[in-house]
Order: C-alpha cells, then sequence, then structure tokens
C-alpha cells in the first residue's frame, strides 16, 4: 500500500512538473507576442521591395490560384500570407504573421533549454532572451521569410533534442517535418535535415540507429516537399525541390564590383552578357547561367574569393544595428514624422541593440565552454545547426537578416552560461575558493572568448586585406557587338596609399591614378583578356579621368593602352600612348592588333612623372566601352 501511495505521489509530482513547465512557456509565448504584436501596432511600417513582393504574391495566389510567373522563390511565405489576406487581412494582418512565428520561437527556445541544461531556470532565461530581443521585436513587422523560417527550425530542433533519447522515431518524424516547413519558406534549411545525426549520436543511440532515423528526418522531408516537385516538374518540367534563384543568390554573392553586396548594375551586366533577367523567363535557364557565371567569378582569384567569405560572414555575424536597416531605415519603410523620431533616437536604438547581441553573444559562449569541459554533448547539438547556416550563408550570399535562425538557436546556449556564471561566482563566494574542475571551465569559456572578440576583427582585417591585394573587377564589354564579361586584374604591386586599386561598374573599370612621388616615377596597371579566335582585330576604348576632388586638376601623365600576349616568341604588341589631363578627356584609344587566336591580353598602364603637380586625391582612369572589332586588312 505504501509502494502505491509513492507511486502515484510520484506521477502527481511529474504531472504537476509538466504542468508547470507549459504554464511557464505559454507565459514566454504571450510575452513576447505581446512586445511583437504591440510593435505592429504602434510603429507604421509599410512593406518595400522584397517584402511587399511577398505581400502581392499572396495577392496573386489568392485570385489566380497560382503564384506570379516571376516567382521564383520559395512558396511557403506566401502560403502563410494568402489565408491571411482571404481573411480580409491586409499589410497589418500580414505583419502580424511574423509577430506570431518570433512568439514561437520564443517558446522553442524555451524548450530548447529546459532539454538542454534540465534547468527551469536556464529554460525561462531562455525564453526571456528571446522575447525580449529587441533586434526580433523590431523585425516582427517586416514581412519576410527570416523570422518564420527561424521558428520553424527552432520548433524541429526542440522535437529532435525532446524525443531523441526515450522516442527516436516520433523525434525523427517531427524533426523531418518542421525541417520540410522551413524549406518551404528558405532552400537552405534543406541540408539542417542531415544534421538529425548530432542530436541522436548525442543522446545515446549507437551509429546504426542513428543514421536510420537520420534518414528518416530527410526522407520526411522530401515527402513533405514532393507537391512542390510535382509542381515544379509540371511547370519546368524538371523535377526538383528547390527554388529557381539560387544561382542568382550566388551570383550576387560572388560580384568583385561590390564586394557581394547586391546592385542593380549587377542585374544589367547580367542581361547584357546572357540575355537572361533575374525575374523572367526561362527562369532555370537563367538560374543556371547565373551559378556558372558565380563559380567562374568564385574561381578567378581564390585569395579575393577568401576574402570575400570573410566579408560576407563579418556582414551576417556583425553587432545587429544592420537588421535595423529592413524595420526602420529602409527609404519608404516609415512615413516622414515617424522616420523623423526614430532618426532622433537612432543612437541610443542601435546602442541597445547591439549591447543585447554582444552580450548574448559573450553568454553562449560561455555557455559553449562549460559544456564542452563538462562534455555536456546534448548541449552542443545547436553548435553544428550555428556553424552550418553561417558557413552556408558566408559562402554563397549573406545578408544581416539571414541571422535570425543564428540568434535563435544561441539563446539556449546563452542562458546555460549566464546560469553557470551565476551559479560558480555564488559557489566561489560561499567556499572562497577556486576547484580545479571549475577554474578549467572558467578557462575554457574566457578562452573562447577572448579568441572570438579578438579574433574576430583580425579575421575581419586579414579579409580586408585578401580583397585589397588581389582586388578585380569586371565588365561589359563587346567582340563584334557581341556582349562579353571581361575580368580585370592587376600587374605587379602597389604602394599601399590607401587608395583602392580597381574599381568596376557594370560598363567600365576605374584604375587609380597614382599619387605623385619627387625622387621616381609612379606606375599602375591592370589587364584583361579577350579570347577571340585568329584574325585582325581593333581594340578600341574610351579613356576617362573622374577626379575624387572636383576642384583640383588631374595629374599629368602619360597612359599607355597596350594589346598584345606574352606567349613566346608571339609578335603582338601593340601600344597607343596619349598625355592624360582633365582637359584631355575622354579620350578614344584604338589599337591594331594582328592575333593568331586564343587570349588576347589588352594592358592599361598609367605613368606619372617624377614631382608631377596632382591634387590631394588625384582621381580614376576609367575604361568605358572596351571593344574588338575584327578589321580586314
Amino acid at each position: 500500500m505504501r509502494l502505491g501511495t509513492t507511486t502515484q505521489n510520484a506521477n502527481l509530482h511529474a504531472r504537476a512538473g509538466a504542468g508547470s513547465k507549459t504554464v511557464t512557456a505559454l507565459l514566454v509565448v504571450l510575452l513576447a507576442l505581446a512586445l511583437r504584436v504591440g510593435w505592429v501596432l504602434l510603429v507604421p511600417t509599410k512593406p518595400v521591395g522584397d517584402f511587399a513582393m511577398y505581400v502581392e504574391s499572396a495577392a496573386h495566389l489568392l485570385k489566380f490560384g497560382a503564384l506570379d510567373p516571376e516567382y521564383i522563390f520559395m512558396p511557403g511565405y506566401p502560403l502563410l500570407l494568402a489565408p491571411v489576406q482571404a481573411l480580409g487581412g491586409g499589410w497589418l494582418a500580414c505583419k502580424f504573421v511574423g509577430a506570431v512565428a518570433g512568439s514561437l520561437a520564443a517558446g522553442a527556445v524555451y524548450g530548447i533549454a529546459r532539454r538542454l541544461w534540465e534547468s527551469r531556470a536556464a529554460a525561462l532565461v531562455a525564453g526571456l532572451l528571446c522575447a525580449l530581443w529587441p533586434a526580433g521585436v523590431t523585425m516582427a513587422s517586416v514581412t519576410g521569410t527570416d523570422m518564420p523560417a527561424a521558428a520553424l527550425i527552432a520548433i524541429g530542433c526542440y522535437f529532435l533534442l525532446h524525443y531523441s533519447a526515450e522516442r527516436p522515431w516520433l523525434a525523427a518524424v517531427l524533426f523531418g517535418v518542421f525541417m520540410g516547413l522551413a524549406t518551404y519558406i528558405r532552400a537552405i534549411a534543406l541540408p539542417l535535415c542531415a544534421l538529425a545525426v548530432f542530436g541522436f549520436r548525442a543522446a545515446g543511440l549507437s551509429w546504426k540507429p542513428t543514421l536510420r532515423r537520420s534518414a528518416i528526418s530527410c526522407a520526411v522531408a522530401a515527402l513533405l516537399l514532393a507537391p512542390w516537385a510535382v509542381r515544379n516538374q509540371l511547370r519546368y518540367g524538371e523535377t526538383f525541390i528547390s527554388d529557381s534563384h539560387g544561382g542568382e543568390t550566388a551570383l550576387v554573392g560572388a560580384d568583385p564590383n561590390t564586394d557581394g553586396h547586391y546592385s542593380r548594375s549587377l542585374n544589367r551586366m547580367f542581361h547584357e552578357a546572357t540575355g537572361y533577367t533575374t525575374l523572367g523567363e526561362p527562369h532555370r535557364a537563367a538560374d543556371r547561367a547565373a551559378l556558372s557565371l558565380a563559380k567562374r567569378w568564385t574561381h578567378f582569384d581564390l585569395a579575393f574569393a577568401l576574402g570575400l567569405v570573410i566579408a560576407k560572414a563579418e556582414r551576417l555575424l556583425v553587432p545587429e544595428r544592420a537588421l535595423l536597416y529592413w524595420p526602420l531605415f529602409r527609404a519608404g519603410v516609415l512615413p516622414a514624422p515617424a522616420l523623423s523620431l526614430a532618426s532622433r533616437w537612432r543612437s541610443a536604438i542601435e546602442s541597445v541593440v547591439d549591447t543585447f547581441w554582444l552580450a548574448n553573444l559573450a553568454a553562449a559562449l560561455a555557455g559553449l565552454g562549460m559544456a564542452l569541459a563538462r562534455r555536456r554533448w546534448l548541449a552542443l547539438t545547436l553548435l553544428p545547426f550555428i556553424v552550418v547556416l553561417a558557413g552556408l550563408y558566408a559562402v554563397i550570399f549573406a545578408d544581416p537578416r539571414y541571422r535570425l535562425p543564428i540568434s535563435v538557436l544561441s539563446f539556449p546556449l546563452a542562458a546555460g552560461g549566464l546560469i553557470w556564471l551565476a551559479q560558480t561566482a555564488r559557489d566561489v563566494v560561499r567556499e572562497r575558493r577556486v576547484s580545479r574542475a571549475v577554474g578549467w571551465q572558467v578557462g575554457l569559456a574566457l578562452g573562447l572568448s577572448i579568441i572570438t572578440f579578438v579574433g574576430a576583427p583580425a579575421l575581419a582585417w586579414a579579409g580586408g586585406k585578401l580583397r585589397e591585394h588581389h582586388r578585380w573587377s569586371v565588365q561589359v564589354c563587346h567582340v563584334d557587338r557581341e556582349a562579353r564579361l571581361c575580368s580585370w586584374r592587376r600587374i605587379g604591386l602597389r604602394d599601399d596609399d590607401g587608395t583602392p586599386w580597381l574599381r568596376g561598374v557594370w560598363n567600365g573599370m576605374g584604375l587609380a591614378i597614382p599619387v605623385t612621388v619627387p625622387d621616381r616615377m609612379r606606375q599602375i596597371a591592370a589587364e584583361t583578356e579577350l579570347d577571340l579566335p585568329p584574325g585582325d582585330y581593333a581594340i578600341e576604348a574610351s579613356l576617362d579621368i573622374a577626379p575624387l576632388d572636383e576642384s583640383a586638376s588631374v595629374t599629368s601623365g602619360e597612359v599607355s593602352v597596350q594589346v598584345g600576349t606574352d606567349a613566346p616568341g608571339a609578335t603582338e604588341s601593340l601600344a597607343a600612348v596619349a598625355r592624360a589631363t582633365r582637359a584631355a578627356t575622354p579620350l578614344s584609344v584604338r589599337v591594331e592588333s594582328h592575333h593568331g587566336g586564343g587570349k588576347l591580353s589588352v594592358r592599361l598602364h598609367i605613368m606619372i612623372p617624377p614631382g608631377a603637380p596632382q591634387p590631394a586625391r588625384p582621381g580614376r582612369l576609367w575604361v568605358n566601352q572596351l571593344t574588338a572589332v575584327s578589321i580586314a586588312r
């Protein structure tokens, strides 16, 4: 009888504990929802750019029963917005989707932290971090895919961690379901299915069951995406479960003229060179052409490509003030009175957002160090998700708002770190000594923080130097009226005077004019190559000097445009030389050459004699309208 009573009491306590957890999680979700709904109601933002496009695509889907013919993204977000619009909701109602997603993410974070640390305090701290997250609250008003995708990824991770030990089959299925749903919104979520292997291994499963259940997760996600694959087969005659935008995204991330930022000039350059437009038909052919071009640009100079990856990683993980651009400071988002108020408080708002993120990062590193020291493998399960997401975005294309799932997954680690630091400080005060185990844990956490906060700026500096010293640019040139892309690279070394060597735009290349020195001639040079069949050609270009200081004249000097090749025994080496002054520009150059076929180099040299007068900022020499025209001799 006593045994039965004890068992009954244990069951009652377990149910009470489960009920308490549910109530606390619900309160966290409601707090997050209240803050986000309050923000949406108080801040009169308007969807612009891509965010307006999603709202318009949902309206098109609702009206015509099909996606816009120019829609090349994943369909999940318009499918979320369409029911809202069907019920009569407008922009304001559509923004509530982001508010609800952010609230569900806070609940998932609470559950993940409870499972990782087996601590109600850690779970509550994690949930509150996500609920009170300043940048996350402001992003609730953005009608974009980032917050819904982050919420679905977090919910999938919760089910993976919650059931991986006791009910691994259920964990595999639910994780696959939510990764599939996240993929419907952002295609980059699909590779995360394979990371289920870390959750099952950390839960204590051997390799064979782990691989089987991970395969189940991937299969469930793929099965969930089957309707999209069928639609693509009917629409394009191809079976695939991604979008038709990946190649174009990669092309933006590989653009040397903008260091991987988006620019409208890239759209024009892509159209001139390939005949395709980014949103026009044929979508699949355009996307493949963009991907092929992105690969070519990446391999053009691997050192520059590495520097570009570092720049994109920095852009992705910089202090979170960059996230305020979309909900507050992007042109057209706020009406003039609200924008004026936000601009007046901008410095304070950015300080709050950055401070929160840096404190969260430090706490997450402490939690990571503690988990490593204590071999809490389950807590380390989140790390592969963070690393893979950051790595994929850094390699392909990085935008600060893509960090939202990374930030969401960092909160459970940060909560564990904060609770551990508080407990460690309390124990040290009580015992008046630091044990060896505690010292090792503190040292590891401190080491990770030092490596991150010192190593990250050093890595960013190294990436900047790689891009500076391996700078190249691309422009549209023409061979017998056929548009091509010409890639310019520097020749030789230059003195580090702080002026970027090359700068490219869609139809030109700018070469920095050297600063004069009293005792020697300064020279600078760049080169591109034209792949031509054998024949006689006239290489023509328009040269224009654009001074950086419009009130001053440009340095006088010699400009040499040389057409030729470095091949052994070659006879091609013709050049045109002209005086370059501001009054003499634009300068038309024509160089004729007989070419035996293959790569024909076009070199531009600038020579500044010793002691030449010049302004403090001499400017650039621009090469425009580079053409190769066949001639008959």
